[in-house]
């Protein structure tokens, strides 16, 4: 869809759309056909905002980079449904789980390679492991991509 169809269908302008874009952070009275459009909760729109607000003390959002989604230790890492915070650099489609302090990109779209690090992962945990590790039908293996040094 256009900026201009989203607009139409959500009850947003062109405008407005680029602004959020852009990193300005949405007036209140929009967190209803943003959370429809985000398909998440108004509580949850209205969370993502101040909490955007907060961390910058502006209306610009940050340069938030890939998604934490999880965090633990290398053994238990709980993985969350919608991201907990974001984690520097931005590493395209990827997302990023805290683990005993440090930061892990993961990328989900690459086929692991042998002594590959690894995240396996079922719904709501996930764990690290070196590939090859047998996988059970219900679990997902991400590769960790990239790791944030000590």
């Amino acid at each position: 869809m256009t900026e201009s169809e989203l607009g139409a269908k959500y009850g947003f302008s062109q405008q407005a759309f680029s602004s959020w874009k852009a990193g300005v952070v949405p007036r209140p009275k929009m967190y209803a056909a943003l959370a429809e459009f985000l398909q998440i909760s108004v509580d949850q729109m209205s969370e993502l905002a101040d909490e955007a607000k907060a961390s910058t003390g502006t209306t610009k959002l940050p340069n938030i980079g890939a998604p934490l989604m999880g965090r633990g230790s290398s053994e238990s890492i709980i993985v969350e449904q919608f991201a907990v915070g974001f984690a520097a650099p931005n590493v395209s489609n990827c997302y990023a789980v805290r683990v005993d302090g440090h930061h892990l990109w993961v990328d989900p779209r690459i086929t692991p390679l042998p002594g590959n690090t690894v995240l396996i992962r079922t719904k709501d945990h996930a764990a690290l492991a070196t590939w090859p590790i047998s996988v059970q039908e219900d679990q997902e293996v991400h590769v960790v991509t990239l790791a944030e040094l000590a």
